[in-house]
């Protein structure tokens, strides 16, 4: 990188960053969202790192194709809806954008090039290519090598794409959609799924990542987790993906990011071997998944699981555990040392990291279950058996709602009735047309 590019805003980052304050700064999160979509350029690609002060979107020189990462604008997925979701703003899928360095389409059209992006760089599985990087920059795939972690993405920007088309009508985009989805999905059925859980990849050699014919490197959190959030997974898939995670990568202090370590492999095949074994990308526990690993969790129901998975790695519950820790106890890091390393527990470069917006999606739209839709806020709670209830407010466009849970059957998920200022409302989604200033809503699990 160059001086001026170390001060820019990395791409991936800082798109998932907005996860986290959508909700409470929904306009500056706006700014910045557009700012980060004219850092996409014409290719559906994207600059690696945007400059707010020098950025000029329409005449930014094209990057080398070698320096293209796979994940960076199917972050826009997540991100773009949850500005829609949140303030309810349907018409910013129709406003017309810059791309980095030429021509403008409207932000729907830069959506359908994020895609086409990864469509056009597909290997002989049908899968998407590693280039640079697809999240973990410690895997080489090689260019021409895939990525099951970024085909689960390419399978949920699909999925999300289709709605978006039927949310404001634009008929001829999601019948585009629905044929490459259809084939995505036989792809991954046929080249992903290793009989217990998915594999991570290919190497561009053929060579497998995260297969159970591997000595090292065996199994990773992220194709499981994404497996589920993607919806790629059969629901036989998502128990065994789920079951395994728990049972090969899960520990006391979060679940690792891959087991075994690589002690032999070559470096140039896992940069993750130059790091000591169960520690940051080679078998540590890598803060940044967490969050997607109690998403799927609570996606299928396995409060108990959900809310474990987030304890166990949460900042405070480390309180009476500073000796282990080792850095602040009021925030997330990056990395914490797993079970193959001597030093379990200890955790490493604080702040740095995305795993807080992740957090704070997967335990606000997940495990309490509220759950921003552009008609209004859903409410779908996975919560812990032993749980009772809870009680949160909630500011939503200007509406306040103070929200009673209750769970007097301890179930983990599930909601038999809602009562919206004193009426029983059929569905579990609250309309923000039904919303007053200041509401009394009343959720009963069961």
């Amino acid at each position: 990188y160059t001086a001026d590019e170390r001060d820019g805003f990395g791409y991936r980052d800082s798109v998932q960053d907005l996860m986290g304050v959508m909700h409470n700064i929904t306009d500056e999160a706006a700014q910045r969202l557009e700012l980060m979509i004219t850092g996409q350029v014409s290719t559906g690609g994207a600059m690696p790192m945007v400059s707010k002060i020098s950025h000029n979107p329409g005449h930014e020189k094209l990057p080398e194709e070698s320096h293209y990462r796979s994940d960076d604008c199917m972050w826009l997925f997540n991100a773009i809806p949850a500005y829609v979701n949140e303030s309810g703003d349907l018409n910013f899928y129709s406003k017309v954008l810059p791309y980095a360095d030429k021509g403008e389409d409207t932000v729907l059209i830069h959506l359908r090039k994020a895609i086409q992006f990864n469509l056009d760089r597909s290997g002989k599985h049908g899968l998407p290519c590693g280039l640079k990087a697809d999240w973990n920059d410690c895997l080489r795939f090689g260019h021409d090598g895939e990525t099951t972690f970024v085909a689960m993405q390419l399978r949920f920007a699909l999925k999300t794409y289709i709605e978006i088309c039927r949310l404001t009508g634009n008929q001829s985009e999601e019948a585009w959609a629905k044929p490459v989805l259809d084939v995505l999905d036989k792809n991954i059925q046929k080249y992903a799924w290793d009989g217990s859980w998915f594999l991570r990849g290919y190497k561009d050699d053929g060579l497998k990542f995260g297969s159970n014919d591997n000595e090292e490197g065996r199994i990773f959190t992220n194709p499981q987790a994404w497996a589920v959030i993607s919806d790629a997974a059969t629901p036989e898939q998502k128990r065994l993906a789920l079951e395994n995670m728990k049972k090969h990568l899960s520990t006391d202090y979060g679940i690792m990011i891959c087991h075994p370590p690589y002690r032999k492999t070559d470096f140039q095949i896992a940069r993750g071997a130059l790091f000591n074994g169960g520690m940051k990308e080679n078998g540590g526990i890598f803060i940044h998944t967490q969050g997607w690993a109690v998403m799927a969790e609570a996606m299928c129901g396995n409060g108990n699981n959900a809310y474990t998975y987030f304890k166990n790695y949460l900042p405070s519950a480390y309180n009476s555990k500073a000796e282990i820790r080792e850095i602040e106890p009021y925030v997330y890091c990056q990395s914490t040392h797993s079970t193959d390393s001597p030093r379990f527990g200890n955790s490493r470069v604080p702040w740095l990291t995305g795993s807080a917006s992740w957090s704070f999606v997967a335990a606000t739209q997940y495990i309490l279950g509220l759950q921003p839709q552009i008609e209004g806020l859903k409410i779908d709670p996975c919560i812990p058996s032993s749980w009772d209830g809870f009680e949160v407010i909630r500011h939503f466009r200007g509406k306040v709602l103070n929200i009673i849970v209750v769970n007097p059957n301890s179930v983990q998920k599930g909601v038999k009735i809602i009562i919206l200022n004193g009426v029983e409302i059929m569905e579990n989604t609250i309309l923000f047309s039904e919303m007053k200033d200041v509401n009394t809503v009343e959720v009963i699990m069961g």
